[in-house]
């Protein structure tokens, strides 16, 4: 049979995932994901409220989140995420993660999500 199912469907049973009882790797959810998050990969003076952040949420600022594909067409295979910031007219790229070595990184790809 096709076990395939909907893009979207209530889960039921192991399909959930439930961490109480040790399924949590067996359901149809990556519960971890793959991210960047700057301060959780050990920049903690990144993004934050004040003057002494690299990225002061104080401020206005624009978030850009790029979708790189491998024939840089928006139906083309995705192969890269990038993020970076724009703020008082400067550009800031997001950080590359300082706990990972020798996979540090400063945006998503297959190779950093393995």
């Amino acid at each position: 049979g096709d076990d395939q199912k909907s893009a979207q469907y209530k889960c039921e049973g192991v399909d959930c995932g439930d961490t109480e009882k040790g399924e949590r790797y067996k359901g149809v959810c990556d519960k971890d994901g793959c991210d960047i998050n700057p301060y959780r990969m050990g920049n903690n003076k990144f993004y934050g409220r004040g003057d002494e952040f690299t990225v002061n949420t104080l401020k206005p600022m624009t978030v850009v989140t790029q979708f790189l594909t491998t024939d840089g067409t928006d139906d083309g295979e995705l192969f890269e995420i990038r993020r970076f910031y724009v703020q008082d007219g400067n550009i800031i790229h997001s950080p590359s993660s300082t706990i990972l070595s020798p996979k540090d990184a400063d945006s998503i790809t297959d190779d950093f999500c393995k």
